[in-house]
């Protein structure tokens, strides 16, 4: 065996640079984590858009995140979670301070949740971005960006999800997915189409997303306005004719 060879370790050598670097991962003392799905191992930057499970809203208005600690030792995580108004870049510049959770002390492969320290106001119309890190540890790498750093996490949100129903005219479904900085990706399906008939990614106002299609010589008013967490109506007329409605209720989160 060459002598270069000899000084590298037997699992480089048969082909392990991978799994010595999954173990470096594993093996440090923090690793801080705000999933952006079930399964998530920590790894980044996402592919994706993202909208993590274990961001929420509790009942008395506070914010609250599950943190994850998939590092080899006790670590006190530090939790801020900011706003930022819909359709605005998700930034430092943009974000306003909510509040902060109580230091949580988290085991290793632990996960510990944590409350906000204020309510959530204005809820409707921004978007919800968590951040854990400890200083010294296991800081913040890309503060806001929750596609390049796992300890950021964006909420997902209670609108998000697919919903089914029936409009006069015959049976809908609305797909609506999170999209980067603060927008939704929404997609109209009718009855047995392959295609939707809209596929746009958009603001909403509130809780309402309003758009319009031209479709042939028509010019076609779009109207989804979310009832409740579980329901939407939606509306679908050509410009200054009455609108045809009907209930949406979610079939999948």
């Amino acid at each position: 065996m060459d002598l270069w060879l000899r000084r590298i370790p037997l699992h480089v050598q048969m082909g392990g640079i991978r799994v010595l670097r999954r173990e470096r991962r594993v093996n440090r003392p923090a690793f801080l984590l705000l999933r952006s799905r079930p399964g998530d191992a920590g790894v980044r930057p996402l592919a994706a858009p993202f909208a993590s499970p274990d961001i929420t809203v509790g009942p008395d208005g506070r914010p609250r995140a599950v943190v994850c600690n998939l590092g080899s030792r006790e670590v006190v995580a530090t939790t801020e979670f900011y706003s930022v108004p819909a359709g605005l870049p998700v930034t430092a510049e943009n974000a306003r301070l909510v509040g902060t959770g109580n230091p949580a002390i988290i085991g290793p492969g632990q996960a510990v949740t944590v409350s906000c320290s204020e309510v959530w106001l204005h809820r409707q119309a921004d978007v919800l971005v968590v951040m854990t890190f400890h200083p010294e540890l296991d800081p913040v790498s890309r503060p806001f960006d929750a596609l390049a750093d796992r300890h950021v996490g964006q909420m997902n949100y209670a609108w998000v999800g697919t919903y089914a129903g029936r409009l006069p005219d015959g049976d809908v479904r609305v797909e609506i997915r999170p999209a980067p900085q603060g927008l939704f990706r929404l997609k109209l399906f009718q009855e047995g189409a392959r295609f939707p008939r809209c596929d746009r990614v958009m603001k909403p106002q509130g809780h309402r997303f309003y758009w319009m299609e031209v479709e042939g010589s028509l010019r076609m008013l779009f109207d989804l306005t979310v009832v409740d967490n579980n329901r939407m109506t939606l509306g679908v007329g050509p410009r200054g004719a009455p609108p045809r409605s009907g209930l949406l209720t979610r079939v999948t989160a």
